[in-house]
């Protein structure tokens, strides 16, 4: 917690009621200017254009643009057939797994953003209940005020934005939502003391918890405001888009959380939050070292030089509980208000996780690639302890990486020590 073009569209349920409301019409099967009508098991039809074939289901798309994913075994037996003779007349794009997802570059890419703004469709608009749902390609926003399309095409860009990134950088994290969930989900909140009712932290510009597999957000963070039932936008601060950011990025990485130490978790998300953000939706990785100069000097509450880390071992053990109390642990630092430990701990788990990507080994991080594809093979049998001391220290101990470290951030223009006193209750053993 911290303070598209690829196709999407309606659900299975929504699928259906287009078949309803279509009502049967025409020969079956039958093509019209790359659209044919395709027939449900009961009877129902639609008329759309193939896309591709997804294991036991195939994607179609709405001459409106909408895209569904349908199971062969709702379709009629005719369907089915001519379904799975064209899949296997088709292969997938150019930068599309066989899921539809996009592929992870080879090597760090310069920029990555979205063509245009996401499609965005309304699934429901029902003011007695105060639920107000729209979908982009892979979100599924749930607001208690009535939104309309137009807008969340606007602030969702941030969201398939990163999306895309999360699936585009070489680590091949293969994002998806939680299990039993189609889309992942966010959570808009009109009013604040519904967003801090509902879990949100004061301060904070979104959430993602884990344990309901949604990001809360309120309104206001994306630039939303609400005058009775008008509905304006207007530019969210770089500090807003960058929490959303970060908080986007551990919903993206979901599957993974369980797995992954505490410190790559955030740095993982601190490092996307480090990359400039353009509001038309891409991303720019060029220009990093400044970027990191500003992100240390953000962190550095002290103002001191070397920016002082935490102790490697210190950092690399730290448990979760440890990283949450130090969100509400005071630190005394002058001229500064409300300051706390968990300051010194992002940037330190930020700067850890650069070095990582693009100094350790031979800059293309390809050593924590490797820790990442070791731990997707194991799985729940993940010993990641172990798979740490293989791929990340590789035979070095914590002094010996902490030299490295040093060394690595001192070529992008970035001074760092190493505390020898611990700071969050756990042991420590770098040293300088």
């Amino acid at each position: 917690m911290k303070n598209l073009w690829i196709l999407g569209g309606l659900n299975q349920a929504m699928l259906w009621l287009v078949f309803g409301a279509i009502g049967s019409c025409g020969v079956w099967g039958q093509e019209v200017g790359g659209m044919r009508k395709w027939t449900s098991a009961d009877g129902r039809v639609i008329e759309a254009a193939f896309v591709g074939l997804e294991g036991e289901s195939v994607k179609i798309k709405s001459s409106n643009g909408a895209a569904f994913v349908v199971p062969l075994s709702r379709l009629s037996a005719e369907d089915q057939a001519w379904a799975r003779a064209a899949g296997e007349k088709t292969t997938p794009a150019a930068g599309v797994v066989a899921t539809g997802q996009p592929v992870a570059e080879k090597v760090w890419p310069r920029s990555v953003g979205l063509d245009d703004k996401p499609e965005v469709v309304t699934v429901r608009e029902d003011a007695e209940k105060k639920e107000f749902v729209y979908r982009s390609p892979h979100y599924e926003f749930i607001c208690d005020s009535k939104l309309g399309a137009n807008v969340v095409r606007e602030f969702g860009r941030m969201f398939e934005a990163t999306y895309l990134l999360n699936c585009k950088l070489p680590l091949d994290l293969k994002p998806k939502p939680e299990p039993l969930r189609e889309y992942f989900q966010a959570r808009l909140y009109t009013n604040a003391e519904d967003y801090f009712a509902n879990g949100g932290v004061e301060g904070s510009a979104g959430v993602y918890s884990r344990g309901d597999k949604a990001l809360k957000v309120p309104l206001k963070s994306l630039g939303v405001k609400m005058v009775g039932s008008r509905v304006s936008l207007d530019k969210t601060g770089d500090d807003d888009n960058a929490t959303l950011i970060h908080e986007i990025t551990h919903q993206m990485m979901n599957h993974w959380l369980r797995f992954l130490p505490t410190w790559y978790t955030e740095g993982s998300a601190e490092y996307v939050e480090i990359l400039e953000y353009n509001t038309n939706g891409r991303f720019s990785l060029s220009g990093l070292r400044q970027r990191l100069e500003d992100y240390t000097t953000r962190c550095n509450l002290w103002q001191t030089t070397p920016f002082k880390m935490l102790d490697l071992k210190e950092l690399m053990e730290i448990e979760s509980s440890e990283w949450s109390a130090a969100l509400v642990r005071p630190v005394q630092v002058a001229n500064v208000t409300g300051a706390t430990q968990a300051t010194q701990n992002y940037g330190s788990a930020g700067l850890l996780t650069y070095y990582f990507y693009h100094q350790d080994g031979n800059g293309d991080a390809a050593n924590i690639i490797a820790y990442l594809r070791a731990i997707e093979a194991a799985g729940n049998e993940a010993d990641e302890s172990a798979l740490a001391k293989k791929h990340l220290l590789r035979d070095r101990t914590y002094e010996q990486l902490a030299v490295d470290v040093k060394k690595g951030l001192k070529k992008e223009g970035i001074e760092v020590e190493f505390e020898g006193e611990v700071k969050n209750g756990g042991t420590g053993s770098t040293g300088n």
